[in-house]
């Protein structure tokens, strides 16, 4: 069991805002989506660190790359190269539990970047 005291006008506020959300055990079911949210957010690094790592790790390669590898595909995930193929199909599993990755074929010029969404997965 986990005890802790919130200032009044926090308190008063989140029962208020729980209550009207729902209703019966509003409490509960908000504190518990609270801590569900607080740990997601910590879980993983954040999605701008990854993103950054990546453009980092592509712009340290680029030159290699377009030397070794113009026309192959690529993944950069994880802030570095996770492979190269010679189609999208070969490349396109690489990494998939990435937050972010680049897939290019390399010496075409990057596309602007489009944010889908978040990948689920069913068990």
């Amino acid at each position: 069991m986990i005890t802790a005291e919130l200032p009044q006008r926090l308190r008063e506020e989140f029962e208020r805002t729980a209550q009207s959300l729902y209703g019966r055990d509003s409490v509960t079911q908000a504190l518990i989506e609270a801590v569900e949210l607080w740990l997601a957010r910590h879980r993983e690094p954040p999605l701008e660190e990854e993103r950054t790592a990546n453009d980092r790790a592509y712009e340290a390669l680029r030159a290699e790359l377009e030397q070794r590898h113009s026309g192959k595909w690529i993944v950069m995930a994880h802030g570095k190269l996770q492979g190269v193929g010679d189609s999208l199909e070969e490349v396109d599993q690489l990494a998939s539990t990435a937050h972010d990755r680049i897939v290019m074929r390399v010496g075409e010029k990057r596309s602007k970047e489009i944010e889908i969404g978040w990948q689920m997965t069913f068990a």
